[in-house]
């Protein structure tokens, strides 16, 4: 396992440039998806919550993060920069994928690509959510992710411009969704909690970020707090079909992004074995590779099926198809999605370079 820099402050946790141990978490939600997906035990109903909500926590966490030491080190927030890098990351891998899928459908005919051709629409707008074909159903969370995106940066570039109207911006957030949630004025395909995750992981970055919150959560950076908090989501998990049945789906997510949100800063800068193994090499391996994975989830199992028809569920389901989602994972990320992903960051800093001075015409007036 590799060495974990000790973060001791704010000014240690400022000079962080890398949070192996959240690529490690992502290894884990993927698996959790691949589990509700593939052949997990029957109790284990919302694996797949969990681990799409511990996707929208690391989201909203990681891009608020940027958008805070963005501020601290230039002064403002360039949009322009977020959305080539967001774009650069989530858009080619994606329409990828869906091409593959497009061009699959239209070779099968029938059923399929009449589904197909009805989604398209939905697919190509990021409207995902309100879309259904099963090998690209999951993708509901892009469409869910990518307006929060657009939306969250820009409030954070107009009214956050200190600790405090920050916080007032992701609190009249909350208290719109919960309103909207509660009110049931929303479309169909439309649930308002499901960006709850990305909200509090906004909120626990702003958190992070300020002297007087960071030292408030020095709590919730021990090896203690690590151990406890995965011992409680692990305890709600396991009793996660009562939980949901007493007080409904939602409330049950709204408790797995909380405990989420709470053990992100213990993952970030406590110096435990268990921040140790999630960014052993093994799982960042697959942490890295955890989008791609994600995508190609339900090819991959029809590839295991087709391969042998016999095996329709259970470990054997679950783990056959998690090994070839890798392999094709890896080649997708290193030949594809990592490329362009570095291009996208070039193009993202050459955005905010300051445009270079114009030769001075004479008599001093710049020319034109």
């Amino acid at each position: 396992m590799r060495e974990q820099r000790s973060i001791n402050d704010l000014d240690d946790y400022l000079e962080t440039r890398n949070f192996a141990a959240l690529d490690g978490l992502r290894a884990v939600a993927v698996f959790l998806v691949f589990g509700f997906h593939f052949g997990g035990p029957r109790w284990d109903k919302f694996s797949g919550w969990l681990g799409v909500h511990a996707f929208f926590v690391l989201s909203g966490f990681l891009i608020t993060t940027l958008l805070l030491r963005e501020r601290n080190a230039t002064g403002a927030v360039s949009l322009k920069a977020f959305y080539i890098r967001r774009a650069a990351r989530i858009l080619p891998l994606y329409l990828l994928v869906y091409l593959l899928v497009l061009g699959l459908s239209y070779v099968a005919q029938g059923a399929a690509w009449e589904q197909m051709k009805a989604a398209t629409p939905y697919y190509l707008t990021l409207l995902n959510e309100f879309a259904e074909f099963a090998p690209l159903q999951m993708t509901w969370t892009l469409g869910i992710e990518w307006k929060y995106y657009l939306v969250w940066p820009a409030l954070f570039a107009l009214f956050g411009s200190t600790a405090a109207s920050r916080f007032g911006t992701a609190a009249c957030s909350l208290a719109l969704l919960v309103a909207v949630w509660m009110t049931g004025a929303h479309p169909a395909g439309f649930s308002p909690w499901h960006y709850l995750g990305m909200l509090v992981g906004s909120t626990v970055a702003m958190a992070m970020h300020t002297r007087r919150t960071f030292a408030w959560m020095r709590g919730l950076m021990t090896q203690t707090a690590a151990i406890a908090i995965a011992l409680a989501l692990f305890l709600v998990h396991r009793k996660s079909l009562a939980i949901s049945a007493r007080f409904g789906e939602p409330q049950l997510v709204a408790l797995y992004v909380v405990l989420v949100g709470l053990w992100l800063p213990s993952l970030v800068a406590a110096n435990s074995w268990l921040r140790r193994l999630l960014s052993s090499r093994f799982v960042l391996f697959v942490g890295r590779r955890s989008y791609a994975m994600y995508l190609v989830q339900y090819l991959a199992a029809q590839a295991v099926i087709g391969i042998s028809p016999t095996t329709v569920a259970g470990a054997t389901l679950l783990f056959a198809s998690f090994g070839v989602a890798l392999v094709a994972s890896d080649f997708l990320y290193r030949r594809f999605e990592k490329p362009i992903t570095d291009w996208g960051h070039r193009q993202a800093r050459a955005a905010t370079q300051p445009a270079p001075a114009l030769p001075a015409a004479p008599g001093g007036a710049a020319s034109a």
